[in-house]
């Protein structure tokens, strides 16, 4: 038997010259490895379809061009690194585990937050570990399967497919050449925008999100499409000189000693009034406590660019007042910055780590003066991440220390309560807001537990509130949610509780992007403004929520604020999802009028500047 496995080995051998020596073992190497390198494209398609199952699938294979985009990287790879290694199973080996990782991150991403992965998430490593570790990433047995799959096609390879077949000199001219193929490949194909709206888009998917072009042309190749917007882009036309001019067309100005308030704001984590948009809840109301808060502020909605995730987005777009959040990695102008330059003690808490989405560095880039996380801070007094119970007390504490110094105080928190994804099965304390007459099985599960915390939540907002409502120092408080919650693995519960996000009308994008904002001041603060703070706020975008807070305060602001409130004026809503509010219509940006679309360019190329270029910050 041992004599027969060696002549079977021996037939794949470079030193058996009956088969042509290494042109036989080279061709057959070089057909397993395409083999191999296309099942992993077909294998990769198939996970970019996730819950959308076959139908989004066999789109997929529908298009010729499309499949040999998404193969074809892979193909790439394999050839590349079994030239340069001289071992197939090495080859497959690292073609595979690209294809595997990207493609099984892509789908936990896709299931669980129904957002595909972009290239600029890879510098939010941390924030992908932190999923598997909240329950999103699943092993089905598909997966398993793939797994499978992987590991005995490398062992087939090692064991049968072995051998150095190639001279030395061939190893470096072939990958050369490679390279040489890919650079006009990535130019001209892979980025060409020209290329990638060519492609059809999958009609099971909505038209309103940016991510449906994205998931309609699989996985790999939009991945590589997306790679130049995961740097820094400039607006069209931008220079320096310009964006400076923009800005000096309007004046600084400073906000009066005799007008100064103490403003907190707290971004509550998926905080979301759902009970506008179902009829499914109990007499039991999880927003009793909050709608009574809602009646005593000016409050409004909020169109985030972001659902069940992506909390940075909408805590840094408030901050900086930047229609998008760029990645910070260096000081940068923000409203942190303009109410230090007052002599306002600028500050803030976020209820979790230092290292999610990289606060700790982003933070002091933006201005802040001092930031508490569990590390420095809410490890001394709770164990693991604080909840609203312990949070919420705490930083009143902290504001009402920096108050009673004399000093003029802006903060700004970021709670954790109610993160997703939440228990499928009843919490002993969870309280009934739907019955499972209404919502079954899950779906139940998921609903009560979401607003068991919400009820709470909304309960430490009035806690708060009262703390201050009868100080006398001037307290404002803003209060608002940073995205829509995670309800179920594709979204399922949403429309168990009859909440349509999915479909192709404007009320179905603001059923998947709106939250809520408050604005309230006490007694001290709305007598020192003249101003009751009570009333219907405008729908805006989070970019703008420092407008509405200034035009209460009857503040005038810097120059960006005055550029800024031309634009809010025009176009209240302007989203990362190619949708902008004009004159009451969602539009496209290319449907804009030719005045607003210079507008808003003009508005871009000053945050480009305030981000990137300005001096002397």
């Amino acid at each position: 038997m041992k004599g027969k496995v060696n002549r079977f080995f021996n037939i794949f051998s470079p030193k058996n010259k009956k088969f042509g020596y290494n042109f036989i073992l080279s061709a057959i190497a070089f057909l397993i490895l395409g083999v191999a390198s296309i099942i992993l494209g077909i294998m990769g398609l198939y996970f970019s379809a996730a819950q959308y199952e076959t139908e989004l699938f066999n789109f997929y294979l529908e298009n010729e061009r499309l499949v040999a985009l998404n193969i074809l990287p892979y193909i790439i790879i394999t050839y590349f690194v079994w030239f340069i290694s001289n071992r197939p199973w090495v080859a497959y080996f690292c073609s595979g585990t690209i294809c595997l990782v990207y493609s099984l991150c892509n789908y936990w991403k896709l299931v669980g937050r129904d957002d595909p992965l972009f290239a600029e998430d890879l510098t939010l490593i941390g924030e992908a570990l932190k999923m598997t570790e909240e329950g999103y990433a699943e092993f089905t047995p598909e997966i398993i399967a793939a797994i499978g799959l992987f590991v005995f096609t490398c062992i087939f390879l090692a064991l049968f497919i072995r051998g150095r077949m190639f001279h030395f000199s061939f190893r470096i001219i072939m990958p050369c050449l490679i390279i040489a193929l890919c650079v006009p490949l990535y130019t001209n194909v892979y980025t060409s925008y020209g290329v990638y709206h060519s492609f059809p888009q999958w009609d099971g998917l909505n038209p309103w999100f940016i991510t449906t072009s994205y998931i309609s042309r699989g996985g790999i190749y939009p991945f590589i499409h997306s790679i130049p917007d995961a740097l820094p882009q400039k607006p069209e036309d931008y220079t320096e000189t310009e964006a400076e001019e923009i800005l000096e067309e309007y004046d600084d100005d400073v906000i009066p000693e005799e007008k100064r308030a103490n403003v907190m704001f707290v971004m509550y984590e998926a905080f979301s009034d759902l009970s506008k948009y179902t009829d499914k809840l109990t007499a039991r109301d999880p927003y009793k406590t909050f709608h009574k808060l809602q009646s005593e502020s000016y409050s409004g909605e909020l169109v985030t660019n972001i659902f069940a995730g992506g909390t940075i987005n909408s805590e840094q777009t408030a901050i900086t007042g930047f229609s998008d959040a760029p990645t910070f990695r260096k000081s940068s102008w923000s409203y942190a910055r303009y109410f230090a330059d007052m002599g306002y003690t600028v500050n803030g808490s976020h209820a979790g780590y230092k290292s999610f989405y990289n606060r700790v560095n982003a933070n002091r880039y933006l201005g802040f003066q001092n930031y508490n996380f569990i590390e420095n801070y809410f490890s001394d007094i709770c164990d693991g991440i604080p909840m609203d119970d312990v949070f919420i007390p705490e930083i009143t504490k902290l504001f009402k220390e920096d108050i009673s110094e004399g000093k003029n105080v802006f903060s700004f928190n970021v709670t954790y309560q109610n993160h997703g994804p939440y228990n499928t099965h009843p919490n002993p304390d969870s309280r009934e807001y739907v019955t499972r007459k209404n919502v079954a099985g899950e779906n139940y599960a998921i609903t009560n537990n979401y607003l068991t915390g919400i009820e709470e939540t909304s309960e430490y907002m009035l806690y708060m509130a009262d703390e201050f409502r009868n100080s006398p120092e001037p307290v404002i408080l803003v209060f608002f949610g940073d995205h829509k919650p995670w309800l179920g693995d594709s979204s399922v519960t949403y429309e168990a509780l009859g909440i349509d996000i999915f479909s192709k009308d404007k009320n179905s994008f603001y059923n998947r992007y709106n939250t809520e904002y408050l604005i309230w001041a006490n007694n001290s603060a709305k007598k020192l403004l003249n101003n009751d703070f009570v009333g219907e706020g405008p729908m805006i975008s989070p970019c703008f929520l420092m407008n509405v807070l200034f035009e209460q305060c009857g503040w005038e602001g810097p120059s960006y604020l005055k550029l800024s409130n031309e634009v809010m004026a025009k176009m209240p809503v302007v989203t990362t999802n190619d949708r902008v509010l004009q004159h009451g219509s969602l539009l496209q940006e290319k449907m804009l009028d030719y005045r607003n679309r210079n507008l808003l360019l003009k508005f871009r190329k000053a945050q480009y500047y305030l981000s990137h270029d300005i001096k002397g910050r």
